[in-house]
């Protein structure tokens, strides 16, 4: 990569932080293109316990089968938001990171008619991402994916809820 003016650098972080929109707003409107458009077509992910079971942290995998993963996760809830805020970026060499905060709110209503959602209804995770990002094509794109869960509050029974939810809608 060439030297990287002071244009290029914040060219990189709009880019990097609309990426990082993207993959939210991809998330809560379970907007399934908008959020594999975030994604290289293979990429590391490490969410600790809540990526274990869909393979190994060192190990590529194809981001189609992420996005299966994540739909599992994500499409029993009735809402979700991903508030996802102070990006630090990092340019070193080709090494173009981004860290950010994350706080996640899911929720399954009691009644879906009624939107309020009481202490029950609601699961959040907050922690920070760590991702790394290559240009694929003329955009920057997520290669790895790092998610450290700093903790979770509320119903964690929820996510089983989420699940099973899913799994009965086939």
């Amino acid at each position: 990569m060439q030297r990287v003016t002071k244009l290029d650098e914040l060219i990189i972080r709009n880019a990097l932080i609309n990426n990082y929109n993207a993959y939210a707003e991809g998330l809560d409107s379970k907007n399934w293109p908008l959020v594999r458009g975030c994604f290289a077509d293979e990429v590391l992910i490490d969410y600790g316990e809540l990526s274990a079971a869909s393979g190994a942290p060192d190990v590529p995998r194809r981001a189609d089968d992420w996005m299966l993963y994540l739909q599992g996760v994500i499409n029993g809830f009735d809402i979700t938001r991903h508030l996802i805020t102070n990006h630090r970026v990092t340019i070193a060499g080709s090494d173009i990171r981004c860290r950010a905060y994350l706080a996640a709110a899911h929720v399954i209503f009691q009644d879906p008619a009624i939107t309020i959602a009481r202490p029950e209804d609601i699961v959040t995770v907050v922690g920070e991402y760590d991702n790394h990002y290559a240009d694929v094509g003329g955009e920057w794109k997520i290669v790895r994916s790092q998610l450290d869960v700093h903790y979770s509050h509320g119903n964690l029974a929820l996510f089983e809820e989420s699940a099973r939810r899913v799994a009965a809608a086939g």
